[in-house]
Formats: C-alpha cells, sequence, structure tokens
C-alpha cells in the first residue's frame, strides 16, 4: 500500500511558488514611482547560503523601502529585472539610508526569506541569510525544465540557478506581431552546455500558420539558424531531428498531430498565469467563455484540451513554458519535471519527457509512483482482467497558496475529489484507481489561487487491454470540429488549408473505430 506524503512549505509574502516574479511585477505595475537607488550613502554586501550545506546560493532579491515601494538598484554580476536582483551568492547593495525590506527566494525547493536592515549615511556592512532547503527534487531523480525562454542568452544561466531550474533550450528566433525577433550572442559567450544547469541548444518558435510551434535543434548555435519552422525540421538528416513541441491551443494542433510532427504538447504556456495581463500575441484558439469562465478559464482549456487528445488514444505528453523575456513571468514560472534519475543530461530529459515520465506545474510540486514506475508506464491488462491500481503520491506546497484539492482524473473524467484536511481520516491514502478496459489516468493538484489557474498534474499512466487504445468518440469529433474551426480561421491562407485537409482522413479513420 502506498501512502501520501505532504510538505507544507512556508512562504510569506508570496502568492506563487513558481511565479513569485510574476507577483513582483503585479506590485511593481500599482506603484507609480518606484523608489530608485541612482545615488547611494551607504553599502550593504549580502550573502546568501543554504542553511546546511554553507555553500553560497544564487538569489533573487526584492527589495522596498520603508513606504513599502519597489527599490531598483544595480550590481556588479548581478541582472536587475522589474522584479527584483539576481545575483549569485553575494550581492553588494548600495542604497540611499534608510530602513528596508527584503524578500529572498532561490526557486521553489527553498523556503523564502523576508528581513529587514537599515543603511545609514556612510556605513558599510555585511549581512549573511541563510536558506533552509525543504525538498531536494534531484535527489528524488526530478529535473526542471523551461521550454519557452526569451531572455538575454547571458543572463540565462544565473537566472536558471536562481530560479532552481535545470534544463532551458534558449528561444533564438521568433515571430512577434508580424516582426521577426532574433537573440543576439554576445563575444566570448559560451552559448551551449549539456550539464545542469544546461542552456542550449537552441530552439525557434514558429511564425504564421506554425505559431504555438517550438522547434529545439542540437546545432551548433554559432551557425546560421533557419528562419522558419519547416526549415528546422527536414525530411532528412534524421540525426539532426528536432525536438518540437506544440501549444495546446494552437489551431494547427489536429494537423500537427496528425503528422506525427510533437513529441510534446504544452499546457502550461505564457499565457497561464493570467491570461487577460498579458494575452498581446495570443494567436491561439480562445476558450467558449460560457464553458470556461473568469481568469480560471484559459488554463482549464488548455488541459482541457489535452485531456481531449489523451482520449483519441494519442500517447503524447504534458510539457511547460514561461516565456519568460517576452513577459513578465520569471523563468520556470512553468515548469516541467522529468524523472532522469541520479545523473542529469540534456538528451535523457528530453527522452524522459517524450516517455511522459513527467510531471508540470505552475505551483505543487507533485511526484507520483504507481508500482514503482513514474507517469508514462504502460501497464497492459489480459482480456476480462480487473484491476485496481494505488497512487503513492507526495506533494509540497507553499502556505500562501495551499493546495486546496487533489483530483483523480481517469480517462478526463473527475473520478476522484480528495481535500487535503480529508487526508488524515482515510490514513493518507489516495483511493484506488480500477480498470477493466484500456485507458488512462493522471493526478493534479489545485491551489486555492484565484488569480490564475494555478496547479500540477501528471503525466498520464496507461493501461492497454489487447493492444487496444482508449478512443472516445466524443472527443475525435472535438477535433475534427477543431480541423472545421481552422478552415475558416485560414480562409485566405491556401498552404495552410492544403495542411488542413490533409490532415482529415486521419480523423475520419480514427473516428471510424472510437467507442
Amino acid at each position: 500500500m502506498e501512502a501520501i506524503s505532504i510538505a507544507n512549505v512556508l512562504r510569506p509574502q508570496m502568492s506563487s511558488v513558481l511565479g513569485a516574479c510574476h507577483f513582483a511585477v503585479l506590485l511593481l505595475l500599482s506603484l507609480p514611482t518606484p523608489a530608485q537607488a541612482a545615488k547611494y550613502d551607504g553599502e550593504l554586501t549580502l550573502t546568501v547560503l543554504d542553511e546546511k550545506t554553507g555553500k553560497p546560493l544564487a538569489a533573487r532579491i526584492e527589495l522596498r523601502d520603508a513606504r513599502g515601494r519597489l527599490v531598483r538598484t544595480r550590481a556588479k554580476g548581478a541582472v536587475p529585472t522589474d522584479a527584483g536582483l539576481y545575483f549569485d551568492g553575494e550581492v553588494p547593495l548600495r542604497l540611499r539610508r534608510g530602513d528596508y525590506q527584503f524578500l529572498i527566494e532561490a526557486g521553489p525547493e527553498y523556503r523564502t526569506r523576508p528581513g529587514t536592515f537599515k543603511i545609514d549615511r556612510r556605513a558599510e556592512d555585511a549581512k549573511t541569510v541563510t536558506l533552509l532547503r525543504r525538498i531536494d527534487m534531484q535527489a528524488e531523480g526530478w529535473w526542471a525544465g523551461d521550454l519557452d525562454v526569451r531572455e538575454q542568452l547571458e543572463h540565462v544561466p544565473l537566472l536558471m540557478r536562481a530560479r532552481g531550474v535545470d534544463y532551458v533550450p534558449v528561444t533564438m528566433k521568433w515571430t512577434e506581431r508580424g516582426r521577426k525577433k532574433e537573440q543576439k550572442i554576445a563575444k566570448g559567450f559560451e552559448a551551449v552546455t549539456t550539464q545542469s544547469p544546461a542552456y542550449g541548444p537552441w530552439a525557434i518558435s514558429a511564425p504564421e500558420g506554425d505559431t504555438g510551434l517550438i522547434a529545439i535543434r542540437d546545432d551548433d548555435i554559432h551557425d546560421a539558424i533557419p528562419d522558419a519552422i519547416p526549415d528546422a525540421i527536414p525530411d532528412t538528416e534524421p540525426e539532426v531531428e528536432p525536438f518540437v513541441v506544440g501549444d495546446a491551443t494552437a489551431w494547427l494542433l489536429p494537423v500537427w498531430i496528425a503528422n506525427d510532427r510533437l513529441d510534446a504538447i504544452m499546457v502550461l504556456d505564457r499565457f497561464s498565469q493570467g491570461f487577460g495581463k498579458q494575452q498581446r500575441g495570443f494567436e491561439g484558439r480562445l476558450p467558449d467563455r460560457k464553458f470556461f469562465p473568469g481568469k480560471l478559464g484559459y488554463g482549464r482549456w488548455c488541459e482541457h484540451i489535452y485531456h481531449h487528445v489523451l482520449n483519441c488514444g494519442i500517447e503524447i505528453a504534458p510539457s511547460a513554458g514561461s516565456g519568460s523575456g517576452l513577459t513578465a513571468n520569471a523563468i520556470g514560472a512553468n515548469r516541467a519535471y522529468v524523472q532522469c534519475g541520479d545523473q542529469f543530461t540534456r538528451d535523457d530529459w528530453q527522452a524522459g519527457l517524450a516517455a511522459g515520465e513527467v510531471f508540470v506545474t505552475n505551483g505543487p510540486l507533485l511526484r507520483t509512483r504507481v508500482e514503482e514506475r513514474p507517469p508514462g508506464h504502460v501497464f497492459v491488462l489480459s482480456q476480462g482482467e480487473r484491476r485496481d491500481f494505488q497512487i503513492g503520491l507526495d506533494l509540497a506546497f507553499y502556505e500562501e497558496t495551499q493546495v486546496e484539492y487533489l483530483e483523480i482524473i481517469k480517462n478526463g473524467e473527475s473520478l476522484h475529489q480528495i481535500r487535503l484536511d480529508e487526508m488524515a481520516s482515510k490514513g493518507g491514502r489516495l483511493p484506488k484507481v480500477p480498470f477493466d478496459a484500456s485507458g488512462w489516468f493522471a493526478v493534479r493538484a489545485v491551489t486555492n489561487n484565484t488569480e490564475f489557474y494555478q496547479y500540477a498534474t501528471t503525466g498520464p499512466y496507461y493501461v492497454e487491454q489487447g493492444s487496444q487504445k482508449h478512443v472516445d468518440s466524443k472527443s475525435v469529433q472535438f477535433f475534427l470540429d477543431w480541423l472545421d474551426a481552422a478552415k475558416e480561421h485560414f480562409a485566405d491562407n491556401e498552404a495552410v488549408l492544403a495542411e488542413i485537409k490533409a490532415a482529415r482522413p486521419f480523423w475520419e479513420a480514427l473516428q471510424a473505430h472510437a467507442k
């Protein structure tokens, strides 16, 4: 019998584990004139250490003056952002005299620390802050990736360390509101690493009809990078075949699925943390607000689409990307944790994601095992067999955004919803999941955040009986209707219309075998 383990991690003043920087930006926008530190009276050297090991930690500091105004400052070797200052273990803060409040964070595995200090005229002082590590995801074999990052390339390694992210394929080319954008590489900068933190190889995001597609390639980043997705996905040269991720809301999602083009589907994208606030540039299919209303609607819509994909018998993993550098989201605001074991490599991470050994999150840290297997595993039933699956689960979350409930999803429907205050009376065990036919199941943890749909979901576990996959006719029809809507959306684009037409037989054949 497997039981649940829950770690309740305190996080003062922040509303989101992974979206901490986003929260700070919201505060900034509400203040018309943030304090500046252009001139200074004194200097404080701040050092951040791991409480247990005593080693320096890359971190982010959010600094406020006595009136609560966000203070913008710069320091040698640090990366300034609208949400605070990122630094690598130690930072000299040159400030005007007065009282200050600070908040220091080093990613979701560490407890966030608030504090205060005072700067006097001509003061030179030093302060050491220790952060308690409440959970070690790498020790459990889970490694974090963010597949949509457009930050300035030379800043990425520090931002990754401070946010606890292990893998980022930096997007080098993309199209924004019809204009081509391209990253510049600083002279002498080592642009690709393969060990954590791994911030290469490059990726490109598609323009026009392919909007919502990211191709990750393994070439030398200093070589010529293609301008368009088709050029990055050659028909030949399989040794350089890219890893391709598609947004759940992309208009051509059913076309890409029919063409077997995708390695993963992005269910947490750059619009997930507040669609109404940062929807500029959105070119995907919008949800019907009657069924997906309010601030939580967009996130639920993305998840709803992904469940329809799974209900079509398509075994494909979920993924996540923050859009950091293009939006206010920090690196890792949305992230995918992949099970890689003790040692991380970029190739193993991509392979683990493609195999579905993943959970995606913009908040809770949700890890599951079923019969000692991670997500993505296929359980086989013999003809006529019935089997009950027991889920073992570990969960960490933060006080300000508590997990409100856990939910077991079976074939796209809620099978069990369990509130955490009910867990003790049930001995910390989740209900079993019964199967007597093919299907899939997953676990999600949903927080009480009311600003956006903050949750974590495991990749699916699959159950197959007699080599048959679970195919639901309603879900197949969902994508046939999607193709009809896409025809109207791309009515003036003959090339895209041809792709839509070519994809339809795939879905019609699937419908013929659906139940």
